[in-house]
């Protein structure tokens, strides 16, 4: 199957299509190793290791856009920054510090705790998106633009919900955000297919280290010395 092309989903050509929303949000992103240590260790790596290896704020772009959600690194984005998010398999609420007893701690990235203190400058509320497995967050200026976000979303995922058991056929859907869907849906086949490729290749590499670990024995305590 030939490579699907990205710029075929790029920002202008969906902010055309008059999108449902589109703003700039900042997006935290967390290393995965991260997420695994203990919490004195994390703040040792943010005191001293460099700061890609500790959760950061990243600017991004956001288009909602029929049944799926894209990131940009900004508004001329020539493709998305990974996959479009489904409306119909996610998620969306905004967080506060009344989720938590804990001071002005929003919420947990594994042992990670994102406080009001710790939002990027400028960036007064925070949502979040849901899908199975993944867990992302989004900071914008204020609680109303957080909530455009999450109302915006949450219609979306009920109308794909509605429109994919044929209950819409009397509600206008536009052509091109048909067409839009189509090519996201593929987008987002070919980097699960791609991933998928991935992990299966780490699997057996880790298969094979611990096969030649068991088996090296002394053997491989000789080699090494």
């Amino acid at each position: 199957m030939a490579n699907y092309d990205e710029s075929r989903l790029s920002a202008p050509a969906l902010l055309a299509a008059s999108p449902i929303h589109s703003a700039v949000a900042m997006k935290m992103h967390v290393p995965v190793l991260y997420t695994f240590l203990p919490a004195t260790v994390q703040w040792l790596m943010s005191c001293c290791c460099p700061k890609s290896w500790s959760p950061q704020w990243k600017r991004r772009y956001l288009i909602a856009l029929g049944e799926y959600l894209y990131r940009f690194k900004d508004e001329s984005g020539s493709s998305p920054k990974g996959s479009p998010i489904s409306a119909a398999t996610t998620d969306a609420r905004i967080v506060s510090n009344n989720d938590n007893d804990d001071g002005g701690v929003f919420s947990d990235i594994g042992d990670f705790k994102i406080g009001l203190n710790m939002l990027p400058e400028g960036c007064d509320a925070l949502f979040v998106i849901s899908s199975i497995g993944k867990t992302q967050y989004f900071a914008v200026e204020s609680r109303e633009e957080a909530m455009t976000w999450v109302n915006s979303l949450r219609q979306m995922r009920q109308d794909a919900i509605t429109r994919n058991m044929g209950h819409s056929k009397d509600i206008p859907y536009p052509d091109e955000w048909k067409s839009f869907d189509k090519s996201a849906k593929r987008l987002k086949d070919q980097k699960t297919r791609i991933k998928s490729r991935l992990d299966a290749m780490n699997r057996k590499e880790q298969e094979m280290q611990s096969l030649g670990g068991a088996g090296g024995g002394a053997a491989g305590m000789g080699y090494m010395s």
